[in-house]
């Protein structure tokens, strides 16, 4: 009876076979995002086996029968749904129906295979580098498309984003990371600046083809052979072969402070105590502990974001003092107005003494609706230091604003960008207030801003906060509202330190120090570690290290002797313990 059905199976398909239209890959691939031929049951004879999977194969024309035209691909997906019996280099015929499954063209419906030459040799590969794909807007639609299925070849490219959950990192062919640069996503806004949004970044996928999976940190270059494939909504690279020229070097902790320094931080610990999680919460206090202590070097004043109400706060204290009796803090948090319970705190050490903690904006109202304008109300705290030159006090201020999200939705949109402008109104004011009236006091406000260095093209948040506008503008543009302007020391960073985030495939800065001009004559530099934004996904889950403790990079501030105006250069370290002289 089996052998029955199969005979049939096959008199079926040989039938299908005499049927289908013969056509070149290029042609089933058209010059389009989609196929022509979608639906339509082929046969494309003669063609390389350039990578075989658990239950695919690629075939691409040979280099003598292709088209020439850079607009169509020579390559294509062929769907077994088994495993293959042909081998890379085989010269093969193959029928089948084309489909296009999730934006991948590919021959599937059960297709037949047979190899006419065996070990004819790979064709041609084509070349990724920082002309290929192009980085430049307008961005041809189909730029990656025009090669899909298609072997390509990166030399030596760059690691821009780290490794997801299911083992995708977000690469780049040319020499370069990718950053957030001004202005609001290609297109943007008519007399705004633009930002191209970095289109040149694609994934790289060592288990397309059901390889091993290689998890890579962020700031790693590489190189790598293999089809391109489309899945999930992105392009991907699926390795035949690849290899890692340089790792990055992971976790960067901040310089030690020099004796007599204090030092101020700040880190984002992604919705601490939230049981939700899918990480331990045991795991998440061990990670967290070894982040505040072995990469933050144990500030004197660690701010505090996404921590779900004062008794997490105190765990995490008592962890690290658990890991190190010689580092005691504690805690202050008080509950803000956050839908999702998260809030901002304030991590001491002793000897700080600590004058005052209260919030400021609690009841502040949203001229949009009338609700509370903070979710997270900022929370300061005064405290006394003891340091190289005796002892000072100084006003810290722990924000946590308004996130990006929705800031270009079409219905939402202009609420959060009026909400994100409000916000940083309000703070601006209340600095304002508090320097003019004791000109003297020092002024940090630290803690994730939500917000780059520069425009984002709809709201200048840090161009109010320090006043300092961008030049570039804003759809809401910010006000010189602070007088005398304060200081952000991410800018005394080299251009490719400027990043506490990595959103899609590029970094960003979203955590930031600024300080009055009382405060920045104390400070001797700032340093972001670098261990959370850079590192894998998946290490999340060993409490063994502190990599990936958080999806924030953290900062330190480092405050010394008060210097005077023109008083000579300021030593500035830097992400990975370097430093540099910057004229006061």
């Amino acid at each position: 009876m089996l052998r029955s059905l199969a005979a049939v199976l096959f008199v079926v398909s040989a039938a299908a076979v005499a049927d289908a239209q013969t056509l070149e890959i290029w042609d089933i691939q058209g010059d389009g995002m989609s196929s022509p031929y979608e639906g339509t049951l082929v046969t494309t004879r003669g063609n390389v086996v350039t990578a075989v999977g658990v239950d695919l194969l690629f075939i691409q024309t040979p280099d003598a029968r292709s088209d020439g035209n850079p607009w169509t691909s020579d390559g294509i997906l062929v769907d077994l749904g088994r495993t293959p019996t042909v081998s890379v280099g085989d010269l093969v015929d193959v029928t089948g129906t084309v489909v296009e499954s999730y934006g991948s063209t590919e021959i599937a419906g059960n297709p037949t295979v047979s190899v006419v030459v065996a070990g004819h040799g790979p064709p041609s590969v084509v070349e990724f580098d920082s002309q290929t794909p192009t980085s430049f807007q307008p961005w041809p639609e189909t730029e990656l498309e025009r090669f899909e299925g298609m072997v390509v070849r990166i030399s030596a490219g760059v690691v821009t984003a780290p490794s997801d959950q299911y083992g995708e990192a977000c690469v780049s062919a040319g020499d370069r990371r990718l950053y957030r640069e001004p202005g609001i996503l290609y297109p943007g806004e008519p007399g705004l600046a633009v930002w191209d949004g970095n289109p040149e970044g694609f994934e790289l996928d060592p288990t397309g083809l059901g390889g091993g999976r290689h998890d890579f940190a962020a700031g790693s270059t590489f190189g790598a052979e293999g089809p391109l494939a489309y899945a999930f909504g992105a392009y991907q690279l699926w390795p035949t072969a690849f290899e890692v020229i340089e790792e990055a070097h992971l976790p960067v902790p901040v310089p030690s402070p020099s004796p007599g320094e204090v030092t101020v931080g700040s880190q984002n610990m992604y919705r601490l105590g939230d049981h939700g999680d899918d990480v331990p919460y045991a795991t998440r206090l061990s990670k967290l502990s070894r982040q505040v202590r072995e990469v933050l070097e144990s500030p004197q004043v660690l701010a505090v974001q996404e921590v779900m109400d004062l008794d997490t706060l105190s765990d995490l204290a008592g962890r690290i003092g658990d890991d190190d009796p010689a580092v005691h803090y504690h805690p202050y948090l008080v509950e803000g107005n956050d839908f999702g319970g998260i809030d901002v705190g304030f991590l001491v050490r002793d000897p700080v003494r600590v004058l005052d903690v209260f919030p400021v904006g609690a009841d502040a109202r949203f001229n949009w609706d009338g609700s509370l304008l903070f979710d997270r109300p900022p929370l300061v705290l005064e405290a006394g230091f003891s340091g190289v030159s005796g002892s000072f006090e100084a006003t810290l201020v722990a924000v946590h604003l308004r996130s990006l999200g929705g800031i270009d939705d079409p219905d939402d949109g202009e609420r959060v960008r009026q909400k994100r402008q409000e916000q940083s109104g309000w703070l601006a004011a209340w600095i304002q207030e508090r320097q003019t009236a004791d000109p003297d006091q020092p002024i940090i406000v630290l803690g994730d801003f939500n917000a780059f260095e520069f425009s984002d093209g709809y709201v200048d948040v840090m161009g109010q906060i320090t006043g300092e506008p961008d030049p570039d503008g804003a759809l809401l543009p910010a006000g010189e509202d602070v007088e005398p302007p304060l200081v952000n020391w991410l800018l005394s960073l080299p251009e490719r330190d400027r990043y506490s985030f990595v959103f899609g495939c590029s970094a960003e800065v979203l955590d930031h120090v600024v300080t009055n001009r009382a405060a920045s004559a104390w400070v001797r530099g700032v340093a972001y570690s670098r261990g959370n934004a850079d590192a894998p996904n998946d290490l999340e889950l060993d409490p063994a290290t502190a990599l990936r403790s958080s999806d924030h990079d953290g900062l330190v501030l480092y405050l010394g002797s008060r210097t005077r105006r023109g008083a000579g250069p300021r030593r500035i370290p830097v992400s990975g313990g370097k430093l540099l002289a910057i004229s006061h």
